[in-house]
């Protein structure tokens, strides 16, 4: 049924995009207020989402409205983050153009649904609404940065291969990469697997080791010492 496609678009890439920019959001430093209100504005996003289900067209409407006014809020505040090199520049581009497109897209689903007033939005779902988590979380390759896109440990389990809507999909491991990358190169001095791990949170210490070895054969970190007092910094 195409409403019923249209509606889970909209409800998938929310959470993806709410998903997203918790993981941007982790690399900011706890104090900052803005970290605080772009978390409280992504959680508003998703349950936004949710009360789409059981609502009718005026209500539906409403909470579409409601939705792009929140969307509007996090690109602007994840802007600040950019300028403000909390994030990375790559980070905030991509957040950016993502949530412009998520805007484009709740503008058309309004027009479409205004087609049928009739049309309650329960009566889409003819089938339960499936959502894997790590299938519609949007990851996308980052450049050196302050901060970075690393997948959040929201339904960690088959978190592997990670697809955008527009076919330009983008590996964990390069994500997983740059994040561990971007928290050597913010520390002033060397750092150990376990000060990694309480950033990167969402895989094993184990992984985090192989990251470590892959970035140091291409040249961007440095080891010293061995097995467990081993440290890292860049190169």
């Amino acid at each position: 049924m195409q409403k019923n496609v249209e509606f889970t678009d909209i409800y998938n890439k929310a959470y993806k995009l709410s998903a997203a920019v918790f993981v941007v959001s982790n690399i900011i430093n706890e104090n900052e207020e803005l970290k605080t209100r772009i978390k409280s504005l992504s959680l508003n996003l998703v349950s936004m989402a949710i009360n789409l289900k059981d609502t009718n067209f005026v209500d539906t409407k409403k909470i579409i409205k409601e939705i792009e006014k929140v969307a509007l809020e996090l690109m602007s505040m994840l802007d600040i983050a950019r300028v403000s090199e909390l994030i990375s520049e790559m980070n905030g581009s991509i957040i950016k153009k993502e949530f412009q497109s998520f805007i484009g897209e709740l503008g058309k689903y309004i027009e479409k649904f205004e087609t049928d007033k009739s049309v309650f939005v329960d009566d889409m779902f003819t089938e339960p609404l499936a959502i894997e988590a790590t299938k519609h979380l949007d990851r996308h390759n980052v450049t050196d940065g302050p901060g970075v896109v690393k997948p959040t440990s929201l339904h960690s389990k088959n978190q592997e291969s990670i697809k955008s809507n527009n076919g330009n999909g983008y590996k964990r491991k390069d994500l997983r990469k740059n994040m561990i990358l971007d928290f050597i190169k913010g520390q002033n001095n060397e750092v150990s697997i376990k000060d990694i791990a309480l950033s990167v949170t969402d895989c094993s210490e184990k992984t985090i080791q192989r990251e470590l070895i892959a970035l140091i054969k291409e040249g961007k970190i440095k080891k010293t010492g061995e097995r467990r007092w081993s440290k890292y910094s860049v190169v």
